[in-house]
Formats: C-alpha cells, sequence, structure tokens
C-alpha cells in the first residue's frame, strides 16, 4: 500500500482547525494528535504533530506539541517489547513458566508453574485482572504488589479463555525486575527510552511536572460539565501495566521502530524482526465473544483490520485521560491521539479517521452503534443474573415489559462505594453479543455470554465475568423507563 506523503498533509497548522473543532464538539479540554510515515524503500520519515486546548481546566495552562501525555494501557507494548528483548537474548521464553522465575509466586487458585509468559503477553492467564492495589511508592513497589496476587482468585485455567488483564502485566513488569536487576522503571529507561532517544517518556510524577503536562478530567456526576481529576496518577505499584506518560514525538518514535523492523532511523536494535513478528501475530480470536475493540489479540498488541490493512493498535485508559496509539505497517504509518478528558472517544475516532482516510486512503470502521434505538434483545433465561470479578460486578435483568437491562458497578479499588450504572440493552449487528451504555455520552458497551472452562462467563468489553454462585430474582421490578440507579462512573 502506498501512503500519501505530500508534505503539505504533514503541516501541523492544517490540522489545528479539526481538533479545535473536535474538541469543542466532544467537549475535550486538550488533544494532542500526530502521524508518522516511513517510506518502506527510501527509509525517509515524515512527521507532524498538532494540539489545541488546555491542559488543565484548574490552571489554564496550554496544550501544545511538547505536551506530555499519559499512555496508559499502552504502556504494554512497551512492557511486552521488553520481555521479547529478553526473549531474543535468550534469558527467557514464551514457554517459560513464570515460577521458574519468581519461585516464590503464589496465587489462591492457580498452580504458578501452569503459567507461562506468554499467557501473560496474550492476556489468556485468567487471572482477575483488574487488582489495582497501591503498594506504595518505593523502589519495592513492583514486587510488594506481586506478593499481594497470593490472594488473586482465577477466572479460568491457563490458556482456556482470554480476559484482559493488568495484574499479568505487573507481574511480567516483576520478571524484567529480576532478570535485569533494576527497578521496571529504570529497565524502560534503559532498554526503550535511551536506544530511541526518548527524552520524555516519564513514570514518576516528580519528573513529569517541570513540564507541560495533560491533567485528566471527569465529569461532576449528574452535570455536563467536566473538571479535573481528584488524582492525576494511577499507582505507581501497576506501572508495567500503565504508568507512562509521554510526548507524541516519543511515542510515535516508537511506532517508527515498529515501522523499521524493530531499528531505530540510527540502526540501534530494539528488537528482532522475528520477535516483532511474533508480537503481531494473533493468540487469540475473540469473533465469538464481545470485543469491539479487537477481533484478535497478539502479544500486547490489538489486532484488526481496516479495508484489508492490517492494523495493530493499543489504547489506553488512566483517571480522565485516554489514549490511542495505531501502526498500519502496510502504509508505513503510525497515530497517536491523546484526550484529556470529554467525549473522548468519539473524538478520538473523528481524528483518527481523518487520519487513515487522508494518509492511507482508506476508512476506519464506524463505531459499534444497536440496530435500532428501541431494546429488542432476546436473552435466554439462564443467561440472566450475576457475574462478577473481584472489580467488577453484572446483573443482568428482565424489565416487566420483557426488555432487558445490565447493571454494573466498577470498583477498581472505590469499594461498595462505587456508583452503579444501569443500561437497556440493545441489539447490535453481530448476533453474538448485544450493547448498552448508561447516557448519550458514552461509547456503546459489548456485553456477550459463553462457556469459558466449564464455567458460564458473561464478557464486558474485554472483561470475562464469571457467573457468581449466589443468583437472586432474575426480573427487574422496575419499569423500563425507571432512572439510572446510582451516578454515572
Amino acid at each position: 500500500m502506498t501512503a500519501r506523503t505530500d508534505p503539505q498533509l504533514f503541516d501541523p497548522t492544517r490540522w489545528e482547525g479539526l481538533l479545535a473543532d473536535v474538541a469543542r464538539r466532544h467537549e475535550v479540554p486538550g488533544i494532542v494528535a500526530g502521524v508518522l510515515h516511513v517510506d518502506p524503500v527510501s527509509d525517509a520519515e515524515q512527521r507532524f504533530v498538532a494540539a489545541t486546548g488546555i491542559s488543565n481546566l484548574r490552571t489554564e495552562v496550554g496544550t501544545d506539541r511538547t505536551t506530555l501525555c499519559q499512555i496508559g494501557s499502552i504502556t504494554k507494548l512497551l512492557t511486552s517489547t521488553m520481555i521479547m528483548q529478553l526473549v531474543d537474548e535468550g534469558k527467557l521464553s514464551l514457554d517459560t513458566p513464570v515460577s521458574e522465575i519468581l519461585p516464590d509466586l503464589s496465587f489462591a487458585e492457580l498452580d504458578p508453574a501452569e503459567l507461562t509468559v506468554e499467557h501473560l503477553l496474550a492476556h489468556t492467564s485468567g487471572l482477575d485482572g483488574d487488582l489495582f492495589t497501591d503498594t506504595g511508592r518505593g523502589d519495592d513497589c513492583v514486587e510488594k504488589y506481586v506478593a499481594t496476587l497470593s490472594e488473586a482468585k482465577s477466572l479460568f485455567s491457563p490458556g482456556t479463555g482470554f480476559s484482559y488483564c493488568n495484574s499479568g502485566f505487573v507481574i511480567a513488569g516483576r520478571i524484567i525486575e529480576v532478570l535485569d536487576e533494576v527497578t521496571w522503571d529504570r529497565a524502560l529507561n534503559t532498554r526503550i527510552c535511551q536506544r530511541l532517544g526518548n527524552e520524555h517518556m516519564f513514570t514518576l510524577a516528580e519528573d513529569i511536572m517541570s513540564h507541560r503536562h495533560q491533567h485528566g478530567h471527569v465529569a461532576i456526576p449528574g452535570t455536563d460539565t467536566w473538571m479535573p481529576a481528584p488524582v492525576s496518577q494511577i499507582t505507581r505499584s501497576m506501572g508495567p501495566a500503565g504508568l507512562v506518560t509521554c510526548s507524541a514525538d516519543d511515542l510515535l518514535g516508537f511506532g517508527a521502530a515498529v515501522l523499521r523492523s524493530g531499528r531505530t532511523s540510527t540502526g540501534v536494535p530494539i528488537l528482532s524482526e522475528d520477535s516483532l513478528r511474533l508480537m503481531s501475530e494473533p493468540r487469540h480470536t475473540l469473533i465469538e465473544q464481545a470485543a469491539s475493540t479487537a477481533p484478535q489479540w497478539g502479544l500486547g498488541w490489538m489486532i484488526d483490520e481496516w479495508e484489508g490493512q492490517k492494523l495493530q493498535w493499543h489504547g489506553g485508559t488512566t483517571i480522565g485521560n485516554n489514549a490511542w496509539f495505531q501502526v498500519l505497517p502496510a502504509s508505513g504509518l503510525a497515530f497517536v491521539v491523546f484526550c484529556n478528558g470529554g467525549v473522548a472517544a468519539h473524538a478520538a475516532a473523528e481524528i483518527y479517521g481523518a487520519f487513515a482516510r487522508t494518509f492511507a486512503g482508506i476508512d476506519a470502521p464506524p463505531a459499534t452503534r444497536p440496530r435500532s434505538d428501541r431494546p429488542a434483545v432476546a436473552i435466554p433465561e439462564s443467561r440472566l443474573g450475576d457475574y462478577a470479578d473481584a472489580s467488577t460486578a453484572l446483573t443482568v435483568l428482565r424489565t416487566d415489559d420483557g426488555t432487558y437491562r445490565a447493571r454494573i458497578r466498577s470498583s477498581l479499588g472505590e469499594g461498595d462505594e462505587a456508583p452503579v450504572q444501569t443500561m437497556d440493552l440493545h441489539p447490535s449487528g453481530n448476533e453474538a453479543f448485544v450493547l448498552g451504555r448508561p447516557d448519550a455520552r458514552s461509547a456503546w458497551m459489548p456485553m456477550a455470554f459463553a462457556e469459558v472452562d466449564g464455567r458460564d462467563v458473561a464478557y464486558v468489553g474485554i472483561r470475562c465475568l464469571p457467573r457468581a454462585e449466589a443468583r437472586p430474582d432474575s426480573t427487574d421490578t422496575e419499569s423500563a423507563d425507571a432512572p439510572v440507579s446510582g451516578d454515572d462512573a
């Protein structure tokens, strides 16, 4: 595929108007976005980064090209790359049992000897994934976090299913620490930042605060007003899963190395071609489950197609921040979009959709939407009831008028005070799953029902929730027009 490389297309001023319009319509305080192209023949590189808006509504500091942004779970690509570097160095393999490197590792229900490195990177470990335990700010926080997993339960046996797993990536980070004999943060600096020449890729608040940086924004409950998030970062113990803050240029630089078969423009090796290829090969397919974000998953990468072109990508969500990083290898293109609040999913889709049309001549697929406005789904009686993991509880109900409703509480450490989201369920274009959303500003959330490792489960997006042992009455006593229970998350 031949990308459009007219230099005028890479003029950031050409894109500032679009970003400003998108930010205004979708209530995003600030946006940073950019495109990189590497010519597969000449190796010539073109890029631009454009920005608009405010990095923090409280301080009113503007957003520009240099503004650092939280990349959230895009960090998992960096951790995966570091693990694959260790594979290249012969220090482990994808089949290595994690217990060989971490002999003290223990879980509530899983024999650590059954867990391999590949299970961690492919989200097939079965471990309860959203355990955001704060183990302090010390250099031993990742080690301490992994020790807390002795109480972590399993959703399914390793390799028998898929569920997005933050805790698995912290274990991967601990493997890096043990083999490199440094903290994960320092390994990141040595293995990624120094090789790429990145000067603005940080994990610690004290390093970030001396630079212009985006602060996340959240909606004030019950209003249409956005405010700065009360907390600026996730806990350091979750670093390998989602702590990195960097510039758009630094993330595009990582994309350039991916497009250059694992090397920088000066020939510095980041990863072998074999390991790079392995990372982007499908390891699990979710076509029959509710995975609207990506139908397939590799080692770290989400894998999709846009009009026949392979897309490998990852998104990131932290506290009021959202990020998208996408690579179209056949066109030699990488896209970055950062939003610090507002209806970010809708805003980003417009921006990367414009990038795809302009530079690759293809259309990104439209956002998932119901087939009709009126709920018209049929969910078997056997699928109604309660499902849960350690942080998310789902109840699927039938209302008095025969429609269906879901209630979701996702605590992520907030405990019983977490808000409940209530949503009517609608048919999707795929019979495998239904869709719901708590309000008109939110993106549609796919849900599906399946059996994994002999257990009934519900998929909420890319998270697998086993049926809860206790099952209450599965009929909703409220009418279909009842108000939302609790505040929106």
